[in-house]
């Protein structure tokens, strides 16, 4: 069905909106909620029936309104086409109106003509920056979304050691076998949260709410191994949002209990649980490299004296060779980086995670020399070599680095795209650290731009999530950038 609203042609089916200018594709969830809004033309619709009506299908907070109110002023270049009346809803401003056959728009294709040089140009810079052109108008919702603590080790051998990760990655690998609707987050990325939810080694079952409020997860699994050899004893918590089950699984093998209880998250969260191939990282058994994960977001000095003690004994792990790169470009080390990140990209690349990740830190690495000829092809080719991955976080750093080395060279436009992909990418798990300090990134870009009032309010939604879910991690983040948007705009933001 086609309407036409102002000077543009809404295409529902095809999902593009259409003016003299430009065609522009819309992400399905926006269309929904921009044809909820138009039909409701001169209503305020209150965001409670928007996340009924819209989102019924998923359980998210209203931070999903104000991305696609935000992409929808954008697609019409004109922030007052939602009006947004505080505590209330939103009104959509303009009139709808439905074209039939005989008076659909028919756009004069001579008009068209002075446009195409300039637009193919736009296309050609635009595919050396912002790609992943397939994935912007995916609307991906997991129905439930998994993080696996590290497993608690209360056996008396030292021979043990591997199980605080070793038996996450492991439980982590049995899960994979859960369908795709189910999102499992990867054990690299446990530490990090871990470090950002305030949770040390010995974290305790009251602590694990903490989590909830960093990664958008809908189950939490602790978990604590207890017993001898042959009689082992598997201590489980499932941990809901507002509720909690425990059990007690025993085995004469630390894998047969992990294998049961990968059994039983399947049972509990009512989905089958498919025989899965994958294999555990092994580097996650190697108590040395887990000593070097767990230091790895607060204390870089000591993580470092691990990473590099870990690859004296295993020089070709490429994972701990792009961890340990990281650490040194982290500690202005750039040169140390770039021969630890060279020996990466010379073994075996056949994981895409991996070979992306080499590609996102020598993008980050030239970046740091502001390089951009360099840097922004090998963020483009880390980008493209995920295209069939489902490494949200990864893409998503990906295009957060786009977007801030556009924004160094004051491509506003190229860093708002980015920005907006990384956002994106970011949502699919509702990561919010990553929302939230994206939207930030976001809303310094449109001050630049002159673009005051969306800068204004994406500001305003970005800190009011971070102190009502009290994201610690992103209070110093918050000031440095509330003391920029002052400097932007007098005091206007109270």
């Amino acid at each position: 069905m086609k309407y036409q609203i102002g000077t543009f042609i809404l295409d529902t089916q095809a999902r593009t909106l259409t003016d003299k200018d430009s065609c522009q594709s819309i992400r399905p969830k926006t269309l929904a909620l921009l044809l909820y809004l138009t039909e409701r033309s001169g209503q305020i619709v209150s965001k409670q029936e928007l996340l009924d009506r819209v989102w019924d299908d998923v359980n998210v907070d209203d931070g999903v309104i104000f991305q696609s109110v935000r992409e929808i002023r954008k697609l019409f270049s004109s922030p007052n086409i939602l009006q947004n009346h505080p505590r209330k809803g939103y009104e959509f401003t303009e009139e709808l109106r439905c074209l039939s056959k005989d008076t659909e728009y028919r756009p004069i294709i001579l008009s068209w003509l002075k446009y195409i040089l300039p637009v193919a140009l736009l296309v050609l810079i635009l595919s050396q920056v912002v790609t992943l052109d397939s994935d912007k108008s995916i609307d991906i919702n997991y129905a439930q979304s998994i993080v696996v603590l590290p497993v608690k080790n209360r056996v008396p051998y030292a021979q043990n050691d591997w199980v605080y990760l070793g038996a996450m990655e492991q439980l982590i690998a049995n899960l994979k076998g859960l369908p795709s609707s189910i999102f499992v987050y990867q054990g690299t990325y446990i530490p990090r949260l871990m470090h950002i939810a305030g949770l040390d080694r010995e974290f305790t079952s009251a602590d694990v709410s903490k989590v909830f409020n960093v990664s958008g997860a809908s189950l939490i699994i602790e978990t604590e191994i207890h017993g001898n050899v042959y009689d082992y004893k598997l201590v489980y918590k499932f941990h809901l949002v507002n509720d909690m089950k425990q059990g007690v699984i025993l085995d004469s093998s630390i894998n047969g209990a992990l294998g049961t209880l990968s059994e039983r998250v399947a049972a509990f969260i009512n989905h089958p649980l498919q025989r899965s191939d994958n294999v555990p990282m092994k580097e996650f058994s190697d108590a040395l490299f887990a000593e070097a994960m767990i230091s790895y977001e607060s204390d870089w000095q000591t993580s470092i004296s691990f990473f590099e003690s870990y690859l004296a004994l295993n020089p070709n792990s490429v994972i701990a060779l792009i961890y340990l790169s990281k650490l040194y470009l982290w500690n202005e080390r750039v040169e140390q980086a770039s021969q630890q990140i060279e020996k990466a990209s010379k073994l075996d690349r056949e994981n895409p995670q991996q070979a992306a990740h080499i590609d996102l830190i020598k993008g980050r690495i030239a970046a740091n020399k502001r390089d951009w000829s360099q840097a922004m092809p090998l963020y483009q080719q880390a980008a493209k070599k995920l295209e069939k991955n489902s490494d949200w976080f990864l893409k998503a750093n990906i295009a957060e680095a786009q977007g801030l080395a556009f924004l160094e060279q004051s491509l506003l436009e190229q860093s708002a795209q980015a920005f907006d992909l990384a956002l994106s990418f970011y949502q699919i798990t509702q990561s919010q650290i990553g929302i939230n300090s994206t939207q930030l990134h976001l809303a310094n870009v449109y001050f630049l731009q002159g673009k005051i009032e969306i800068a204004t309010a994406t500001y305003l939604q970005a800190k009011q999530n971070i102190q009502r879910i009290k994201l610690e991690f992103l209070y110093s983040m918050l000031d440095d950038y509330e003391g920029k948007f002052d400097k932007y705009q007098g005091n206007i933001i109270q």
